[in-house]
This record gives structure tokens, sequence and C-alpha cells, in this order.
């Protein structure tokens, strides 16, 4: 009977601790447009009097999920078990360059796929590192390296093409601050791209 008793104690004890374990929460981050909006009037017309179609951003297999890629020796990446992105990262990367063309009047019409006309360019987009990066001082690093380019749609030739590889080191190991300095890094050359967009095609 004692036999009993004290197994059914250590029985309750037991389901008792793993009733008090808290069950790990997931974050999940976002990266978002910087665009200043008013930075086009409405009444403006369009830099470039052309249509501009925008493929869907093609990310390198390893960085094309939901997992956030920590990169800790040269060739060894890990992914963070509890912190994601919300979504894919291309799922946010294409509406921000669409949103950016179309309200900053890059061209006179910026889709993701068009139905009425062929358009007259085709912007792609390739991203081959999206990490952040454990440096030697233990820091976080934000790491992204993209590449534009702009393909005259009737030639298929590739008419500018615009590279970026670019590291910030973050102030705390906090992937918050990763997010908001992928999204500074993102909109940063997005906006260098059309400077260089406006300055070679502009009417």
């Amino acid at each position: 009977m004692k036999q009993v008793i004290l197994f059914g104690l250590i029985t309750a004890l037991f389901l008792a601790g793993c009733g008090s374990q808290k069950e790990a929460i997931k974050k999940y981050y976002v990266i978002e447009s910087l665009n200043d909006t008013t930075s086009a009037a409405p009444d403006s017309l369009p830099a470039i009097d052309a249509w501009c179609e925008v493929d869907e951003v093609q990310v390198y297999p390893a960085f094309d999920t939901r997992r956030i890629v920590l990169r800790d020796e040269s060739h060894q990446i890990r992914y963070f078990g509890n912190h994601e992105w919300a979504v894919s990262p291309a799922d946010f990367l294409t509406p921000i360059i669409i949103d950016y063309l179309a309200e900053n009047k890059v061209f006179a019409r910026v889709a993701d796929r068009f139905w009425e006309r062929n358009p007259d360019y085709r912007l792609q987009t390739t991203v081959f590192n999206l990490e952040v990066v454990s440096s030697k001082r233990k820091s976080f690093e934000a790491h992204l390296n993209l590449k534009f380019d702009l393909i005259d749609v009737k030639t298929d030739a590739i008419l500018l093409t615009h590279n970026a590889d670019r590291k910030s080191e973050l102030t705390e190991r906090d992937l918050n601050l990763l997010a908001a300095e992928i999204s500074q890094i993102f909109n940063e050359e997005l906006t260098g791209f059309s400077i260089q967009i406006e300055k070679n095609l502009s009417n």
C-alpha cells in the first residue's frame, strides 16, 4: 500500500513539474517600407512615361525561409528556433519595391503583372544573403547582399544594374534591431537604384 501511495505522489509531482514549464513563445519580425509617401506630389508627372513590371524578389535558397539565419562561421549557418520572419522575405520585399516606385512616380504604371498590355521594362531583384552575422567581437551584424536589374522587355537587355553588399553592426544582440536595419538598408539601396533609373531614363 505504501508503495502505491509513494508511486502516486511521484507521478503527481512529475506531472506538476511538466505543467509548470512555460512553453517557449515565438517572436515574429517584419521588414517594412520607409518610403516617405509625401515625396511625390499627387498631380506630378511620372519621371519615366513607361510601364514597369516588378518580378517577385528571388532569394537564394538558404535564406528563402521564414527562419532567421545566423551565420557564425564563414560557411556555417544556423536558424533561430523561436524567432522568425512574419512571412518569407520575398513576400516582404516585393510589395516594398512596387509601392516605392508607384508612390514616387518613377514610372507611369508599376505592378507585379499587367494584363492589358506588355510592360516596357521589367525589374528583377536577387537577394544573395539576408542574415545576422555573429562577429568576432560577439556582436551582431545585419547583412544584406542584393542586386537590382532593370530590363528592356523588347530586347531582353539589362539596361541598369545596381549591386549592394552591406553589413551594419547592431547596438545590441536584438533581432528587432536586425529587422529595422535590414529595412533601412533595403530602402536606401532601392532609393539609390530609383535615382539611377531616373538619371538614365528620365523624360
